[in-house]
């Protein structure tokens, strides 16, 4: 079977996020999905959360093909509204959370966003911006804590619990996200990515790193660049082991999460690696490592450093 042939049948398919979520809840429940900083989450526990939030957005207007705008720092939020939003069959719109002033307001415009998801952090920037966009953003704050106009507390539209949505018939070749550049070269543009782009990120990546189920891959870059998303969590999810992240990126910090979270792999500013945790690499581990890393265009380099 050839990449071309592989490609045309998961844009068929219905093999997408949004129900493989539930399919991962049933076989794993208990198993570790999420490591945040002090936090975890197991795939029950995310299946649930996920189809909580799908309900709060569907109650704000969230529908199938519509898009949703995401504006939060790597969290567990940001990841159980990427399953709400696979969930809906809707499209999730990655906002920069470093965008802010005339650069927010026209990637919120040009989005076609009519509700969101955010969180505290975002509040400064959406005050700042209030009245120019028509996104009616869902703040996942504590009670008490004071909204900008167009923002409402997610609490009020989450329910208790929920039962799993109707997933719609969404196959690969239908869009899921927008990804968007950082904006250096004028207002941030859009990159369209497809459902089976996350399905492949995630088949090839988790068996290239021989990624077991219950086993850990750490990436603390910007989930809403793409790289750790699809590098990260896409293999991580389905291996059926954990993603690890933290809010913002530390290099000081870098290496005792790596091992805090005893990962097996890592994403590191455009690099994706094999860590060889358990014991010293034998000159068969170098060797078969340095040649994934030439068939991958990575440095070879990388592979050992951090061994």
């Amino acid at each position: 079977m050839d990449v071309r042939q592989i490609v045309e049948e998961l844009g068929r398919s219905t093999d997408t996020f949004g129900r493989f979520i539930r399919q991962q809840a049933e076989r794993i429940p208990d198993r570790i999905a999420l490591k945040f900083e002090t936090e975890q989450l197991s795939y029950g526990a995310y299946d649930r959360e996920a189809n909580r939030l799908a309900a709060a957005l569907a109650r704000a207007g969230g529908r199938a093909g519509s898009p949703i705008a995401l504006l939060c720092l790597n969290s567990p939020l940001f990841l159980v509204g990427l399953g709400a939003i696979a969930k809906l069959g809707a499209i999730g719109a990655l906002i920069n959370t470093h965008v802010g002033g005339a650069g927010l307001t026209h990637v919120l415009q040009a989005s076609g966003a009519r509700t969101g998801v955010c969180d505290a952090n975002a509040l400064p920037a959406l005050a700042e911006v209030t009245g120019s966009h028509g996104v009616r953003f869902l703040a996942d704050v504590a009670p008490g804590v004071a909204c900008p106009a167009g923002v409402r507390p997610l609490d009020d539209l989450r329910p208790g619990q929920a039962a799993e949505p109707d997933i719609p018939d969404i196959r690969g070749h239908d869009v899921f996200l927008y990804i968007y550049t950082s904006g250096t070269t004028g207002y941030p543009k859009p990159a369209i990515v497809r459902h089976l782009r996350f399905t492949m990120g995630g088949v090839s990546l988790s068996q290239m790193l021989g990624v077991e189920e219950g086993e850990t891959i750490y990436a603390p870059l910007p989930l809403y660049h793409g790289e750790s998303l699809f590098v990260g969590f896409a293999p991580a999810f389905r291996a059926g082991g954990a993603f690890a992240s933290r809010r913002q990126f530390s290099a000081r910090a870098f290496l005792d999460d790596v091992r805090r979270h005893e990962a097996v792999a890592f994403v590191y500013v455009g690099e994706l690696c094999r860590y060889l945790l358990r014991q010293p690499p034998t000159p068969l581990d170098r060797a078969h490592r340095l040649r994934v890393a030439a068939g991958a265009g990575l440095r070879p380099d990388i592979w050992t450093t951090f061994q």
